[in-house]
């Protein structure tokens, strides 16, 4: 309104605005930022979004510097690299779109020796030129698709899960039975030492032999009380 002052700032150009608005809000760009770059007014009355409003650049990284590039060194756009993502969808195009060339080109050869053939090698050729022409139906599919996601990658900055290869499912590794184990050697007994002679048993020695006259004192104390 301060550039402008005489621009009429609809409601409905707003809402036009309003999705780069918040973007560029939510990157971080101050409110001065969005406002020089999200209009222009060409007669000073209509304002217009600018291109860079309407066009919705992806944040991810899509093209790399020149090789060696360092900071401050400038390069023109013919100089910038595609990302790795980039490349392989435009390689893929670029051949689905060489091989379909080239079986056209086999398929025009086969009408012109199709002319002046006999029956039985005009239908020999026209099984191969069935077959070439399914080869090329398959082939524009695949730059179609291709440039499909190409495209996509480029205004999202993601691709689908559609149009891609289903990562293959690693089988579990079985675990190998372990094997049974032998049964243990039972030891032998070891050999007992030869033991050691025993000692030989002494006899008790005999009892002291009583005195006669001891034996006899006994004796008489018996009958003492008789």
């Amino acid at each position: 309104m301060t550039i402008w002052p005489n621009a009429q700032i609809t409601s409905e150009r707003m809402k036009q605005l309003y999705p780069y608005i918040l973007r560029k809000w939510r990157e971080g760009w101050t409110l001065a930022q969005i406002a020089q770059t999200a209009c222009s007014c060409n007669d000073g009355q209509n304002i217009a979004p600018s291109p860079a409003a309407l066009k919705v650049v992806p944040t991810r990284r899509l093209s790399l510097s020149p090789t060696g590039a360092v900071p401050g060194q400038t390069f023109g756009s013919d100089e910038i690299r595609d990302a790795g993502s980039v490349s392989r969808l435009k390689l893929q195009a670029e051949i689905a779109e060489l091989k379909a060339k080239s079986i056209g080109t086999e398929i025009e050869i086969l009408y012109r020796r199709m002319r002046g053939a006999t029956e039985s090698v005009r239908a020999k050729l026209e099984e191969q030129r069935q077959r070439l022409v399914s080869q090329l139906d398959q082939q524009k599919k695949q730059a179609e698709a291709a440039t499909a996601r190409l495209a996509e990658l480029e205004s999202t900055g993601r691709l689908s899960a559609v149009g891609r290869k289903p990562k293959a499912k690693k089988e579990p590794v079985q675990k190998a039975e372990p094997a049974t184990p032998k049964p243990a050697r039972q030891k032998r007994p070891a050999k007992a030492a030869n033991p050691a002679p025993a000692a030989p048993v002494q006899a008790p020695s005999p009892p002291p032999a009583a005195s006669m006259n001891a034996v006899e004192d006994t004796i008489a104390k018996l009958y003492e009380d008789d």
